[in-house]
């Protein structure tokens, strides 16, 4: 458990190393969240133009 308090310690030395990981997480996750969107529509695209 005492290793754990480097990361702590890094934050309060380094507040913008914290920005950069929260920016480097909402980038992560938006950028994800997009992807998902973007392929699912494109399989649902491809599913109604098939031909019967």
């Amino acid at each position: 458990m005492g290793n754990t308090l480097w990361f702590i310690s890094l934050l309060k030395d380094h507040p913008w190393a914290g920005f950069l990981i929260g920016f480097a997480f909402v980038t992560v996750m938006f950028g994800s969240k997009n992807l998902i969107v973007y392929f699912y529509s494109r399989s649902q695209e491809k599913q109604h133009n098939k031909p019967k």
